[in-house]
């Protein structure tokens, strides 16, 4: 199987939300992550934000097409009348036999029964994404915007603020290589595998998190906030 995979890329989304934004929206939105049972929420003065912090989030993602352009063996019953003798086809005679077929009201019947090769051409995509812990999630909840035109730098300037990323990019190759990459069954003389990988990137996203507190309680909620949305996110 011939592969094709693309570089790994960075990119690092850039802040559209200021912090100042960002704690206009926590504040707004906090009591409905303390509320019990969906609905039953305290009361602003009730819930304390102690901090709001700056992270990037990671995130693995990439894209992948498989080709597979092979032959497969197949076998065709074609029915036939009564009064037919032999079939000549492809400088072939076929002679007619009586097929039964599955059923209780199928009645046997006449047919030219040959085998064949079919070539077939087999296609499939995948789009997938990991968080930092390796967890598959849905990528087209990933926050979209403008992204760092020198990604680089920006990393270096915030790596102290960047979450730790707990596997290896490699191992989103392999999960979407055996996602993807699947031989049909029945598959004989391969004429043409193709594996590609066209999208393959670290994609760092600003969150903002509040420590918030809830004062009757001592209950502690932190709350993530794209600060590219200005939505909240969780994945």
């Amino acid at each position: 199987m011939e592969e094709r995979i693309e570089n790994r890329k960075l990119i690092i989304h850039e802040i559209a939300l200021d912090l100042e934004t960002a704690k206009n929206v926590i504040t707004k939105e906090k009591t409905k992550f303390f509320a019990k049972l969906g609905f039953l929420k305290p009361k602003h003065e009730e819930i304390e934000c102690e901090s709001v912090q700056l992270f990037y989030e990671p995130f693995i993602v990439a894209k992948a097409n498989y080709f597979l352009d092979y032959y497969q063996k197949k076998t065709y019953t074609i029915k036939i009348g009564e009064e037919v003798i032999e079939v000549i086809a492809f400088d072939q005679t076929l002679k007619p036999e009586v097929v039964k077929e599955k059923g209780i009201l199928k009645r046997p019947h006449r047919a030219i029964v040959f085998e064949a090769q079919e070539r077939v051409i087999h296609k499939a995509e995948k789009h997938m994404a990991l968080n930092r812990t390796g967890r598959e999630i849905d990528p087209t909840k990933l926050p979209s915007g403008s992204t760092e035109p020198e990604p680089e730098k920006v990393l270096n300037k915030v790596s102290d603020r960047v979450r730790e990323l707990k596997i290896s990019p490699d191992n989103m190759l392999d999960m979407i290589r055996k996602r993807t990459a699947k031989r049909p069954p029945g598959v004989g003389r391969i004429t043409e595998e193709v594996f590609e990988v066209t999208e393959y990137a670290l994609v760092c996203t600003p969150i903002y998190e509040a420590r918030c507190r809830q004062l009757k309680t001592g209950e502690i909620k932190i709350i993530p906030i794209s600060g590219v949305t200005g939505k909240m996110l969780s994945l």
